[in-house]
């Protein structure tokens, strides 16, 4: 697939009706538990959102409890090194049992534990479970009623679990390595494995490209949006980088997707303060070219071992 394409025909403005249907919610979310409910809403619609076209009612019902149980639990870990740790082997024994059904079904399982511990945002883990999975059954519905379904492609069960197991150990130790040692943001090299790092074989290097070079790109917008716009110019940049970002997300362009996402999170997390912006721009870059770095290493003993075990999927669907 070319890098730099065009969203799907009638995505953005499909988008920008999906983001303002959550975005009401996710406010009122915001005026009654704070900036991290209404967060938390928002993640949980998205997240059940990529499920439900793939599963049945009970499963997409049962994502958004899975969801807000795992958002929970990393809130009460907070940011202690083990327990976060463990929480990541477990998600990514979540993978393993969903990757079955679809590649890449909860993906986002994982980030919810790093967003919900290691970020330490203000919330209680009763208020992180109870926004989570409003959120959750919130996306669930809208999913439905818009009528959203796709075809399933399952994974080999050998090359699910295998495909966990090292994810697993990987952004265990990673993950780890980065509250062990306090280090700002390197959580972010864990992000990077666990959405990047995918179950099908053939999507694995080029989705870990894309991850690097939409990554690159999308720092320099924010580079420039930090330090050459006033605040409010800022502001409009990630505003048009969202429903952009959902609009590549269902066009099926992580490239273009991962561009625009990178803007839009580090200007709306550091607005106002733009030696905080260049800093986050920079390690944001750093600890991504570790993350790939890291992943380029899983997938090549991941294929190794693929290769070993002889069942490894030819198959070109994206996830």
């Amino acid at each position: 697939m070319a890098l730099f394409t065009r969203p799907a025909e009638g995505t953005i403005k499909f988008a920008v009706i999906l983001l303002v249907a959550i975005m009401i919610p996710s406010s009122i979310a915001t005026s009654i538990g704070g900036n991290a409910a209404g967060m938390a809403f928002g993640i949980a619609s998205g997240f059940t959102m990529a499920v439900t076209p793939f599963a049945t009612n009970a499963q997409g019902i049962g994502s958004a409890f899975l969801a807000a149980a795992l958002g929970a639990m990393a809130t009460a870990a907070d940011d202690s090194p083990l327990l976060i740790a463990g929480l990541m082997l477990l998600s990514a024994l979540l993978l393993a049992l969903t990757n079955q059904h679809s590649a890449g079904l909860m993906t986002l399982a994982p980030a919810i534990v790093i967003i919900f511990g290691p970020t330490s945002l203000v919330i209680t883990w009763q208020e992180t479970f109870l926004y989570l999975l409003a959120g959750g059954l919130f996306g669930w519905l809208l999913t439905r009623l818009f009528k959203f379904e796709a075809e399933p492609t399952p994974v080999p069960t050998g090359v699910a679990w295998r495909h966990a197991v090292v994810l697993g150990v990987m952004s265990a130790i990673t993950i780890y390595w980065a509250l062990a040692n306090n280090i700002n943001h390197g959580y972010w090299v864990t992000v990077t494995l666990v959405v990047a790092l995918r179950p099908l074989p053939d999507q694995r290097a080029t989705t870990l490209r894309d991850r690097l070079l939409g990554t690159l790109f999308g720092a320099v917008l924010a580079f420039v949006a930090i330090v050459a716009l006033p605040s409010w110019g800022a502001l409009l940049v990630a505003a048009v980088c969202l429903p952009l970002l959902a609009a590549y997300s269902m066009s099926g362009n992580y490239f273009m997707q991962t561009l625009f996402l990178t803007p839009m999170l580090l200007i709306f997390t550091t607005i106002g303060d733009e030696a905080e912006g260049i800093s986050a721009t920079a390690e944001r870059v750093f600890y991504t070219i570790v993350g790939v770095a890291v992943g380029f290493a899983a997938a090549w003993a991941l294929a190794r071992w693929d290769r070993a075990a002889g069942d490894a999927p030819e198959v070109s669907t994206p996830a």
